[in-house]
């Protein structure tokens, strides 16, 4: 990434051009077929965006802060968010070049990242250099004549 300048402007304009994979600095655009993600993948927009754009002190002994993991991806629920973020905000870039982005942060990575570190989400016991396996939700399973009474009780 590239190094504090006296131009905040030009660091921010640095710093989306190398996210948008130009080292010229030129932030991401939306113009070509509008199809093409700017992320290859989820790991791409974790590592590449998120990571650089999200500021949070994060949580460290007894420094309050944001739970992170940095092994995200060990995480299921944490797979699932993210994996949608990032498809919430390749949709909204092109579907609305506008407002998109301040919708994306509203209703999406405001909620999914408040989830993801809360006091009991995913990575409440993780830290920026910490990662504990993860536990499932135990289940039992649901006796016959409870699913019987749901409406696709013979199926979908």
């Amino acid at each position: 990434m590239t190094s504090p300048t006296s131009d905040p402007v030009a660091d921010l304009t640095a710093l989306l051009g190398e996210l948008a994979g130009d080292p010229g600095g030129e932030p991401p655009t939306a113009e070509s077929d509008g199809n093409e993600p700017v992320f290859r993948d989820v790991e791409a927009f974790v590592g590449n965006y998120l990571a650089h754009v999200v500021e949070r002190r994060l949580a460290s002994g007894p420094t309050s802060g944001m739970n992170w993991c940095p092994r995200w991806w060990a995480h299921p629920e944490a797979i699932s968010r993210l994996y949608a973020l990032w498809r919430a905000w390749e949709t909204l870039r092109v579907s609305d070049p506008q407002t998109g982005m301040s919708i994306w942060w509203r209703d999406h990575l405001d909620p999914h990242l408040a989830a993801l570190a809360a006091e009991y989400g995913p990575f409440s016991r993780c830290g920026p250099d910490k990662h504990t396996d993860t536990r499932p939700l135990p289940v039992e399973p649901a006796p016959p004549e409870v699913l019987a009474q749901l409406p696709d009780a013979n199926g979908i």
